[in-house]
């Protein structure tokens, strides 16, 4: 099975599909490359941003973290008792606002040497078992502290000499002075900074320490191994929102930054919006190609293939204009159209000749028929005038038989000459002149002779319609020498022709026997006209029945409707001995 014609419009899509295939296989690369690089470019950003950020707060922790150095080297070596340590203490925090406290912890957690004038004992502190087992620079927070009572973020580092641990210097920074770069900085209100120690614990945020925890990631142990060198990763917080985090060292080991992005903060930071018109620019190439391929194709070609196929529906039925014009047709399409117009002009051209032709053969077609028939006529005249002259009976009936079928012969003609149809003749009109013109005679004993003629209009070849009207003259010609008036009526011959099925016609003729007043059974013709009847019947390939009554003579015939040709011959009709029908009639 043939598959499906498809339109020229699919095959250009398919072909430019094709040759736009490498280039998008190249844009898709490209775009690769170009998200790559900007997805590194947002993540350098935000993490240079986040670092940003927290340099504030980065300052104060490395100033601590400093200042606590000094304070231990001058309190490694001891000799200082406490009210002259809690003079240090005092004069430092004085020279660095910064600070709002500074103290001295013994081992043992008594803290008698600080900015405040009591000592406070911190050995059941939390985290203060800790720090003794393990003595190391570590950060802390403590939401109020017992010397100042503010929430401040505490710096603790280990005084030692030489090997032996002397005590501990404790460094406070407030958290409302930490906090206060985070929050009137650069950067969207949705971004959170948080500072947290090797812990995991937050030291600060611009958001509150409160409130920090539901924009981080749930696991936060390893972020400050993470920040070593500094890392960008997207993850869901604990509340299930998707965003971008920033990991960064403030002090080594010790502290590090995480900046919590929204997604759309983080994309915006590089002009993300250009990424998807790098996404879309490889589809976007294919149709702005296509649709440049398909308005040319349209343009140059399917708009002049549809004026070519109209112009041919056009002269498909029946109308021979050629093509005025194909504005802005490419050379190709002019060409067609200048052949098209000679094919119509030429065509045209033979169609004229050939109704001149077709006229002039209707014309001599039914000259000769005209003149076919007034020479028959004028041969039933002669043989009238014979017949007024004829001095026995069998001589006036043999004249009146032949008179009879001449003058068949010229209605034959006179019919073909009168029909506007050459190839085929209608039924009705040539049988009804024939029962017309031979069926008429004069009364029978007085009462007049009724014809009965019912025929249906069929379309015959001019070959079968003419063997079957003579047949029918043959059968009429016998109807009016064998009518008879019966008992129970008038002379009656009824001619009747129906079309049982659509390729069977069935003729039958028929007349009344009785009584006659011309003495025809004392007369016979020597079968001439039966001999003839046959040789019609065997020319129309059909099969007769003969009724006989004593009242009624029926003459039935059966034949096929041949199929019309128009360059058909014509054929001579056989009789029994082998000859046609002019020497059966001889």
């Amino acid at each position: 099975m043939d598959a499906k014609p498809r339109s020229l419009t699919v095959y250009l899509a398919a072909l430019v599909t094709l040759a736009l295939l490498p280039l998008g296989l190249i844009a898709v690369l490209q775009t690769r490359a170009v998200i790559t690089e900007a997805d590194e470019r947002s993540r350098a950003s935000v993490l240079a941003r986040t670092i940003e950020a927290a340099s504030r707060e980065r300052e104060l922790l490395q100033k601590a973290v400093g200042a606590s150095s000094g304070l231990t080297a001058a309190l490694a070596e001891g000799g200082l008792d406490n009210a002259a340590c809690s003079d240090l203490m005092r004069r430092f925090v004085e020279r660095q606002p910064e600070f709002v406290f500074s103290g001295f912890i013994q081992p043992n957690g008594v803290m008698a040497c600080s900015t405040v004038e009591r000592a406070i004992d911190l050995s059941d502190a939390p985290g203060f078992g800790q720090i003794s087992e393990n003595p190391q620079l570590t950060f802390s927070v403590n939401r109020a502290g017992a010397a100042t009572g503010q929430s401040v973020i505490i710096v603790t580092q280990p005084v030692l000499n030489r090997t032996e641990l002397v005590g501990f210097v404790s460094i406070s920074i407030p958290h409302a002075l930490a906090r206060t770069p985070l929050d009137v900085g650069n950067i969207d209100s949705d971004v959170v900074i948080a500072l947290f120690d090797a812990t995991g614990e937050v030291l600060s945020s611009n958001v509150g320490l409160d409130a920090v925890q539901q924009f981080l990631p749930p696991v936060q142990e390893n972020l400050l191994v993470l920040s070593s060198s500094g890392k960008t990763f997207s993850a869901k917080t604990v509340g299930g929102e998707d965003r971008v985090f920033a990991v960064a060292t403030i002090i080594p080991g010790e502290v590090a930054v995480i900046g919590s992005w929204p997604r759309e903060a983080a994309l915006a930071s590089v002009g993300a919006g250009s990424t998807a018109l790098t996404i879309a620019f490889p589809i976007l190439m294919w149709v702005t190609g296509l649709g440049v391929a398909l308005w040319g194709l349209h343009r140059l070609v399917i708009r002049h293939l549809d004026s070519l196929r109209s112009a041919v529906r056009r002269f498909a039925l029946g109308e021979r204009d050629p093509i005025e014009s194909l504005a802005g047709a490419p050379q190709e399409f002019q060409q067609i159209q200048t052949a098209f117009n000679r094919m119509v002009l030429l065509i045209r051209e033979a169609e004229a000749q050939h109704e001149r032709d077709l006229v002039e053969k209707t014309l001599l077609l039914r000259e000769v028929h005209h003149r076919v028939k007034n020479n028959l006529q004028l041969i039933a005249s002669i043989m009238n005038m014979h017949l007024r002259k004829a001095e026995t009976p069998e001589a006036r009936r043999l004249l009146e038989q032949l008179q009879r079928r001449v003058r068949g012969l010229a209605m034959v003609h006179q019919t073909l000459n009168q029909n506007s149809q050459m190839t085929t003749i209608n039924t009705e009109a040539l049988i009804g002149h024939l029962v017309a013109e031979l069926a008429h005679r004069p009364p029978i004993l007085g009462q007049v002779v009724e014809v009965d003629c019912r025929i249906a209009p069929v379309e015959l070849g001019q070959d079968q319609a003419v063997t079957m009207s003579m047949l029918v003259a043959e059968a009429l010609t016998n109807a009016v020498k064998y009518i008879g008036v019966p008992q129970d009526g008038p002379p009656t011959i009824s001619v009747e022709l129906t079309r049982p099925e659509e390729s069977i016609l069935h003729l039958k003729i028929s007349n009344t026997r009785g009584q006659t007043d011309d003495g025809a059974d004392l007369f016979h013709s020597g079968g001439i006209g039966q001999r003839l009847m046959q040789a019609f019947l065997r020319q129309l390939d059909g099969s007769e029945t003969i009724t006989e009554t004593s009242s009624r003579y029926v003459y039935e015939v059966t034949f096929e409707i041949a199929e019309v040709e128009g360059d058909s011959e014509p054929q001579t009709i056989a009789d029994e001995r082998g000859g046609d029908a002019r020497a059966a009639a001889e």
